[in-house]
C-alpha cells in the first residue's frame, strides 16, 4: 500500500492506491484546508516534496488554477490529487 506523509505533522498513513487525497484528509482528520473542492479556488494547494510522479497527472483546468495560485514546483490541488504510490507533501506556504 502507498504511504502518504503529511509533513506539517509528520503523520504517515498507508492508503489504498487510487485514493483521493481529500478523502484521506477527511477520514484521518488531517489539518489540510479545502475550499470549493472542485479545483477552482486554490485553497488546497499542496507541494509534493516527494512522489509527484506517483500521482495521476493534473488536468488542464487544474494546471490553470495552479498557475494563478503559486509558482512553486511540484504543486497540486489537494481536492484533485489521486495517490498511486508513496508521497510526501505539505500545504503551499
Amino acid at each position: 500500500m502507498p504511504k502518504l506523509t503529511y509533513l506539517p505533522t509528520g503523520a504517515t498513513l498507508e492508503v489504498a492506491a487510487g485514493s483521493r487525497y481529500a478523502d484521506v484528509c477527511r477520514r484521518e482528520d488531517l489539518p489540510q484546508p479545502f475550499g470549493c473542492t472542485v479545483g477552482s479556488c486554490g485553497t488546497c494547494c499542496v507541494v509534493l516534496v516527494e512522489g509527484y510522479e506517483r500521482c495521476d497527472a493534473p488536468s488542464a483546468e487544474e494546471l490553470e488554477t495552479l498557475e494563478m495560485c503559486t509558482s512553486e514546483k511540484h504543486t497540486r490541488l489537494g481536492c484533485q490529487l489521486v495517490l498511486r504510490g508513496d508521497v510526501q507533501l505539505r500545504p503551499v506556504d
